[in-house]
Formats: structure tokens, sequence, C-alpha cells
């Protein structure tokens, strides 16, 4: 599903991301873990180019995303990301939020989109606020609202950013819920995340980044009770025994 070849990324001095490679299979679902300033959110950024690489390769699909005449609006429609802190139009109602894009980019009619939105609403819980502004909901159900939002889309995958870290603790087992519903359904999802019971339960593959680099890329079992890699053992240390 996605290619990554020898990715790097300066912001001035800072190098960002030191000459990454990878593959994602389809139907994998990628917890990416590490100390912040690792580049795990810049990582991800790139894969839907809303961070320029500075050099390097991304496939997706067996197409160059970082080809001058790649269509960056068809890459975005195809690989879908839902943000930290949910990025809803406030001025929208949430049934507006979902059908906006699918509308605009010509995936399906107004009808069309009007009704999977539905559907996806009840699938997250709130079908019934379907009518309701951004400002009227809980943070929970904004970032529920945001996930029903990228699979509107009808993505191959999808790019989560650390999408339960602005959320009060008793939200996060809601959103992880519906983020364990994406996963069985077959989409290819790469999370960055600090929860470990996801990336335990729920991933098939857990990469560890540090540094601008995957330092450690493994099936959760390994990664958690067998880690090789002494920056990883003291890593897990600090956050399992937190």
């Amino acid at each position: 599903m996605i290619d990554v070849k020898d990715l790097r990324k300066s912001y001035g001095d800072v190098l960002v991301l030191d000459g990454i490679t990878t593959h994602i299979n389809r139907g994998d679902v990628v917890a990416i873990i590490g100390p912040s300033g690792g580049g795990k959110s810049t990582f991800l950024r790139c894969l839907n180019r809303l961070e320029e690489p500075d050099s390097g390769e991304i496939y997706i699909k067996d197409k160059n995303i970082l080809d001058k005449n790649a269509d960056i609006n068809k890459i975005r429609q195809k690989v879908s990301m839902v943000f930290q802190h949910f990025n809803l139009f406030a001025n929208k109602t949430v049934l507006e939020n979902l059908t906006l894009a699918p509308v605009k980019t010509g995936l399906y009619s107004y009808e069309e989109a009007r009704s999977i939105a539905l559907a996806l609403l009840d699938k997250v819980g709130l079908g019934e606020k379907f009518n309701s502004y951004p400002h009227k909901l809980s943070g929970g159900q904004k970032q529920r609202v945001a996930i029903a939002r990228s699979l509107a889309m009808n993505p191959n995958v999808i790019l989560f950013d650390e999408p339960t870290s602005a959320l009060d603790p008793e939200m996060v087992g809601e959103v992880l819920s519906i983020m364990k519903d994406v996963a069985k359904a077959g989409i290819t999802m790469l999370v960055v995340t600090h929860e470990m019971g996801f990336a335990k339960n729920v991933a098939n593959r857990v990469l560890f980044m540090e540094s601008g680099n995957i330092r450690v890329d493994a099936n959760p079992n390994e990664f958690f009770t067998n880690p090789s890699n002494e920056r990883l053992k003291d890593f897990l240390n600090k956050v399992l025994n937190h």
C-alpha cells in the first residue's frame, strides 16, 4: 500500500526525518510511538503532503505522490487524516462537515454523501447530532465526527495524529473503541499515539521513532515483551511505569 524510501526533512538546521525507509501493507494497523520531537507527526504529515519532504520517495499504490505532476487533492481523498484538535469547520453543522469534501471533490452527489454521512454518524453513535454545530459537542464527540468525516471519503489509508491526546481521560475510551471498529473493517491505519493499550491490542505493527528514524518495527508482542533496543527499553520503562 505505502512504500517510503529514504525520506528526509529538516526545518532550518534541525533534522527531523533522517532517511526513513519502510513499507506498509494493505490492512496494516501501525502504531507509531516514541519521544516528543522524534519526527512521528512530521512523518505522518509527509504521507499526504501536508509537509513537503526535502528528499526521498513515497509511493502509495505504486504512484509516486512526490512527483511534481501528482494531484495533491486526489492523494488526500484516498489518504485522509484525523488531527489531534479535530479541525472541524466551526460554522458548519456536523452533517455539513461530513458532506462538504465528498460533494466538492465530485466523489458523490449530495444525496449520496448525505446518506453515507448519516449512516457513518449512526456508526460512531452520533446519529442524533447531525444538525449540531461543533461547539455544542464534547471533545470525544468532535473526534468521533472527525473520524466519520475521514471515512466519508472512502479512503485507502487513514492517518491519525495523536487522536486522543487533546481529550479528557474519560473520553479517550469512546474514541479508541471507534478506532478499533475502523481497524476491524480492514482500512489501513497509521496512528501516532501515546495509548500503549491500543498499540498492544489493536495494532499489528508498532514502530518506535526516535531522532528522526524508525529504530524498531515489530509485532506488538515482540515489541512490548522482548524489546531489543536499549532506547526503546528505556522509553517503555518510563511510559509503562508512569
